[in-house]
């Protein structure tokens, strides 16, 4: 029995990298349509327009625009892509010596809170993959439907992997706080920059914010303000 061909007359029998990378160019196309028109500005046509390929093609890899746009945020926030720190994020807490040096086993300096912001950031600093991060914040603050996929990606890729590694009380809530202030801080310096924040130096902006994501971590929730903050 002959196999299935793909739409647009395209033989079943190649390579299946050749569908793979049909698949990627759709996906490039519209992660940058997307960056470029927002979720509900780009449509299924235009994706396979900027792709070369047939609009059927697009539904044939990915069924509609929604898992379109699902799997650019799915592949652009995998927890080892964004959150590079986390395999071994916690694993030396105690170690404050080497935590403390930062040229201790080739770590970055700072608690398990400034390896994670400095990890997160690393990723925005790279032209390579700031854009597919851009696409997914800013339709994510533009677009209920984008808003909802982004909720429930980031849910399932980056805070319950966090969660999972925190040995400290509320670990879901402390996942939760740390993830509020890396959006925030990405919102303030990449999506809508925001000066003086949008043009420091990576190490400045991990020496401001890092001592906070360590308490959010693992310190005392509720307790008292950094030095030089007034008691609520």
């Amino acid at each position: 029995m002959a196999r299935p061909h793909e739409p647009g007359g395209r033989p079943a029998d190649e390579p299946p990298e050749a569908g793979q990378d049909r698949r990627e160019l759709i996906r490039l196309a519209a992660v940058e349509l997307f960056a470029r028109h927002g979720y509900r500005g780009t449509t299924v046509r235009a994706i396979a327009e900027r792709a070369g390929v047939d609009p059927a093609l697009v539904m044939y890899h990915f069924g509609s625009k929604e898992n379109v746009f699902s799997t650019v945020i799915r592949e652009t926030m995998r927890a080892e892509e964004l959150l590079p720190e986390l395999p071994h994020l916690l694993d030396e807490v105690a170690d404050t010596d080497s935590a403390d040096d930062p040229a201790a086993d080739g770590k970055c300096p700072g608690g398990p809170g400034s390896r994670l912001l400095r990890g997160f950031l690393t990723r925005w600093e790279d032209a390579a993959t700031r854009p597919s991060l851009l696409v997914v914040f800013r339709s994510a603050m533009e677009h209920p439907e984008a808003s909802q996929l982004f909720r429930e990606v980031a849910g399932g890729e980056l805070l319950l992997p966090l969660a999972r590694r925190i040995p400290a009380p509320d670990p879901e809530l402390r996942a939760v706080l740390v993830a509020s202030l890396l959006v925030g801080l990405v919102t303030g310096r990449y999506v809508v920059p925001i000066e003086p924040l949008a043009g420091m130096e990576l190490d400045t902006v991990v020496g401001l914010y890092g001592p906070y994501a360590d308490d959010m971590l693992l310190g005392r929730l509720g307790g008292s303000p950094p030095p030089g903050l007034p008691d609520a």
